[in-house]
């Protein structure tokens, strides 16, 4: 680490927010191998994330480092109607306020879409993640049994919602 860098801020530059950008087909791959490093145990496959990116009713955002080219963090939601599903986030560089502004382009995205509200399912051990929604305002309105196997485990989803409208 530099000198008087702030080590949550992308790059050192506490003022610097991440630079996002609509996710290509040619990011596939490095969101791929962020998937199975974030989610070993449930990650999605190229084909996978390939179609979604493709799809007319999905909006999917990277989060480039410094550099422009290495993606540190992505995030994707389905819209339909209105409502919004957030399908995945996640950052390779955790505590830099990457995946705040990957949730906030999501949610900008499903308000332009015609959304009036966000769904999400989270892990019920994950409180980081839990932390960061119910910060932005998200509150629990549904429990899913075992939603999550991982390996022999069943770990619950816990359903949050937050209205997105003015």
């Amino acid at each position: 680490m530099i000198p008087g860098q702030d080590p949550r801020a992308p790059d050192g530059d506490p003022a610097a927010a991440p630079r996002l950008r609509p996710a290509t087909l040619a990011d596939v791959e490095q969101i791929a191998a962020a998937e199975l490093v974030l989610f070993p145990d449930e990650a999605w496959t190229p084909w996978q994330l390939a179609e979604e990116i493709a799809h007319p009713s999905r909006r999917y955002v990277v989060a480039l480092a410094g550099d422009e080219r290495t993606i540190i963090g992505y995030a994707g939601i389905m819209i339909a109607g209105d409502a919004a599903d957030l399908h995945t986030i996640g950052t390779t560089r955790p505590g830099r306020g990457i995946g705040r502004a990957l949730l906030a382009w999501c949610e900008a995205q499903a308000l332009a879409g015609g959304a009036q509200r966000m769904l999400l399912e989270v892990r019920e051990d994950n409180t980081r993640a839990r932390r960061v929604y119910e910060e932005a305002g998200y509150t629990a309105i549904d429990r899913r049994r075992g939603y999550y196997r991982i390996g022999p485990r069943r770990i619950d989803a816990i359903v949050m919602e937050r209205a997105l409208a003015p």
